[in-house]
């Protein structure tokens, strides 16, 4: 052993021979990356003391890995017999080994760690040399100034580049003016109620004084322990909240108009952003509109159930989720009757909505539809009394819990979802879409808006502009996505015109959920396709994996003529799983016909009236389509409805069939596919639009065409290639 530690002494003594000034200052560069890379990687792990200590803490602690990693890696390349600068050689290694293990951190694939790494080390290459260059005396100051001069202007146009660019709208022609005969005023404009701002809380709140010593309205805390297991919640959870799961508090943000009331009500709930940067703030923007306009609105706060790096995040947090925006919603019944309180008589408990983002939106689907989980909690008795009309769901989750998902029943349904959202990369809402039924002739609906250059955390003021926390985050493409402000309009007005409709009546807000082009003059420019179904929707032809594709209900019957391909097929989302329904999906390389034969049954029995609507949902599936120069190719489609007379017409006269929007999720287009592991391969998915044709317009075409005597419905398919999706279809009557 001594021989040994003799030995080591020794190479210590001549490990560093070769390092001359020059690769001292090179090593400076590599010292100067891996400190910055510490602090990227570290503001992606918080240690909830704060932006300044978590500066000083990971760059202290790079300060000693530096200086201690790097003398080993020297130490033992002193025992090759190479005369290498081994001291900045055991600082490249290090800077490399870092960022590749802060990336494997983030949970990126090794092959990405690898090649971000090699290239950060020849980045640190090349700012020792930089730093080399200032350092020399042979080399005017003049020359200097003008070399920085050009550097700082270099980086500083290359930041701007690194913005969003003006991002064009899509084409889609102008509205039916049969649909958007008045389309009211601009429902993302204040309303004429002054309003105050509030929060109520368990006045104990570690972190906000708006939930601690200035909180407003006591409220008392509730035991999760039923679903939440003791060993689940770590002991620095509760160091760093102050509490365990068998006494959560309730707090919440409140935007209240000023006057008697009864106004409605809506709460809504963040996702699981990391837990130490808090979320509950950031819907003020949807809080302070909605009161201008007479409703309560309340910004839920569960960031204790949020994931920690530190503490991991508790089980059944989703359950959890849910259950906790019935208390909210019990606690408020109780402030409601409580005479002195800020609420006392002023909610209209049956006009609630419920509303979430992320996470927060599967929850919010779960509380409406909580007896499926919570039928035996005694703690949620009462809650039968509160009316949740509708919900709302920003770029939700929608996962399995205890082997069930939401099932909304006569229950208004809006989401919205982003196609450049790279943290929910599917359209997972499009799925709880498809679980929401109505009692036939109910005008209760269900939407979607699929906007696509929207993001994930720009519904948030919080969570900053990056879907993916640092370092990951860092390679995202955002030059391609809506600004914040953007994004937050299009969420004011549909969110705003959603509840001005489900829970005020206000019908004349319908056209902009028929047709999204009715709100293009209060909408930015983006791309949109949007989904709509009301319990007036009468099927004609639907699809299931077990069904004919030739016959349906009540003897309605369909024929092709020309397709390359027709097969019932599962709809798909970009990673190849199921969207809960199935649809016809047809392909053509030249001139194809769809017919559908609508038997006497079926005008019997399920058109009681005259139809006012021919309604279809289908999906442009182009990015399947054989070569790259096929692609891109909008489908070309005529209808045909026949009865007494034949009307003929391109779907485009109601609205062209939008081509697929493809993302590029990452800064580089090969990062895409080897960033994360079948995350982000799929540019595009199939994303559904709902067209709504009215019949008496084509009573403007040709006078005699009668709506009650249509008998075949023929879809024309021409001008391909072409490949679409076929849905649904049927008629619907106002």
């Amino acid at each position: 052993m001594q021989k040994i530690i003799s030995r080591l002494k020794e190479k210590n003594k001549t490990s560093t021979v070769y390092d001359t000034r020059f690769w001292q200052i090179m090593r400076k560069g590599c010292w100067l990356a891996a400190g910055a890379a510490s602090i990227v990687g570290g503001l992606g792990v918080p240690t909830g003391l704060g932006l300044f200590w978590d500066l000083v803490f990971y760059f202290t602690l790079h300060l000693v890995l530096f200086s201690v990693v790097t003398k080993l890696f020297t130490l033992l390349l002193s025992f090759l017999p190479l005369p290498v600068p081994r001291l900045f050689l055991g600082s490249m290694l290090y800077t490399g080994i870092l960022v590749c293990f802060l990336l494997r951190f983030a949970h990126t694939t090794i092959l990405f760690a690898a090649l971000i790494a090699v290239a950060y080390m020849l980045l640190s290459f090349v700012f020792g040399l930089v730093l080399n260059f200032f350092a020399a005396k042979n080399i005017s100051f003049k020359f200097k100034l003008v070399f920085a001069v050009l550097l700082v202007v270099l980086l500083v146009f290359s930041a701007g580049k690194n913005k969003h660019s003006h991002l064009p709208g899509l084409d889609m022609g102008e509205p039916s003016h049969y649909i958007c005969a008045d389309p009211g005023s601009n429902p993302g404009l204040p309303g004429p109620y002054k309003f105050q701002n509030f929060t109520y809380g368990s006045g104990k709140d570690k972190h906000r004084r708006e939930f601690g010593p200035d909180v407003q309205v006591l409220t008392p805390s509730v035991n999760a322990s039923l679903y939440i297991k003791a060993e689940e919640w770590p002991r620095l959870r509760t160091c760093f909240w102050g509490f365990t799961e068998t006494n959560l508090p309730l707090n919440g943000r409140v935007w209240m108009p000023e006057g008697e009331g009864p106004f409605p009500l809506m709460l809504i709930v963040h996702g699981n952003h990391t837990m130490e940067y808090f979320s509950d703030a950031g819907y003020a923007y949807l809080g302070e509109l909605l009161a201008s306009r007479g409703y309560i609105a309340v910004s839920v706060d569960e960031n204790f159930l949020n994931y920690s790096h530190w503490s991991g995040i508790p089980d059944n947090d989703m359950k959890v989720r849910a259950w906790l925006l019935i208390r909210h919603l019990l606690q408020l019944q109780t402030f409601s009757a409580t005479p002195g309180n800020p609420f006392y008589q002023k909610v209209d408990w049956q006009k609630v909505a419920l509303a979430g983002h992320s996470r927060g939106g599967q929850a919010a689907a779960m509380a409406a539809d909580y007896k499926r989980w919570f039928a035996d909690d005694p703690s949620l008795a009462g809650f039968e009394k509160v009316k949740v009309q509708a919900v709302i769901a920003l770029a939700p989750t929608d996962t399995t819990i205890d082997g069930k998902k939401a099932r909304l029943h006569d229950t208004y349904y809006l989401v919205l979802h982003g196609g450049h959202d790279a943290d929910v990369n599917t359209f997972a809402g499009d799925k709880q879409y498809t679980r929401c039924a109505f009692s036939p002739g109910s005008e209760k609906f269900k939407a979607s808006l699929y906007i696509g250059q929207a993001n994930h955390s720009h519904f948030n003021t919080d969570w900053g502009s990056m879907d993916n926390s640092l370092p990951q985050g860092l390679f995202l493409n955002r030059k391609t996505i809506l600004a914040a402000k953007a994004q937050r309009e299009i969420t004011q007005v549909y969110v705003s015109a959603f509840l001005e409709l489900a829970l005020k009546g206000q019908k004349q807000y319908l056209p902009l959920f028929l047709d999204w082009r009715c709100g293009q003059d209060w909408l930015p420019q983006a791309y949109y396709v949007n989904r709509y179904e009301s319990g007036k929707f009468i099927p004609l032809i639907t699809f299931t994996s077990k069904s004919s594709k030739e016959k349906f209900s009540y003897g309605v019957v369909a024929e092709t003529d020309g397709f390359s391909y027709c097969e019932i097929e599962e709809a798909r989302d970009r990673r190849g799983k199921s969207k809960g329904f199935s649809g016809l999906t047809l392909a053509w390389e030249q001139n194809a016909a769809y017919t559908i034969h609508l038997s006497e049954t079926y005008r019997r029995h399920r058109l009681a009236e005259t139809p006012k609507f021919f309604v279809l949902s289908l999906a442009n599936l182009e990015k399947d389509l054989a070569t790259e120069q096929n692609r891109k190719h909008t489908p070309q489609i005529e209808l045909e409805l026949t009865g007494n007379v034949s009307v003929r017409l391109p779907l485009s006269e109601f609205m062209p069939v939008p081509p697929q929007f493809y993302t590029q999720y990452t800064i580089l287009p090969y990062f895409d596919q080897v960033i994360k592991k079948d995350k982000y391969q799929e540019a595009a998915e199939a994303v559904f639009q709902t067209y709504t044709l009215p019949l008496f317009a084509l009573q403007k075409i040709n006078p005699d065409f009668n709506p009650d005597s249509i008998t075949e419905i023929t879809f024309h398919c021409y001008g391909g290639p072409g490949k679409i999706m076929l849905e649904k279809a049927g008629f619907s009557s106002p």
